[in-house]
């Protein structure tokens, strides 16, 4: 599934836990495509792949 800058996710960050926020940027093109999410509690950025987003909310 292909998802869109601005996007409201929730996603299994780098440290293994549940983490809700939104797609800041884009990078890359399938199936190696990055997305930079700002997760909302943290306000911290982070690169992710699309196989660590669980849903969008």
């Amino acid at each position: 599934m292909q998802y869109n800058q601005g996007d409201r996710v929730q996603y299994q960050g780098q440290d293994n836990k549940k983490h809700t926020g939104q797609i800041q940027g884009i990078r890359g093109q399938e199936p190696k495509v990055k997305y930079t999410v700002r997760d909302e509690q943290t306000q911290v950025e982070e690169q992710i792949e699309e196989k660590q987003i669980d849903r969008t909310l």
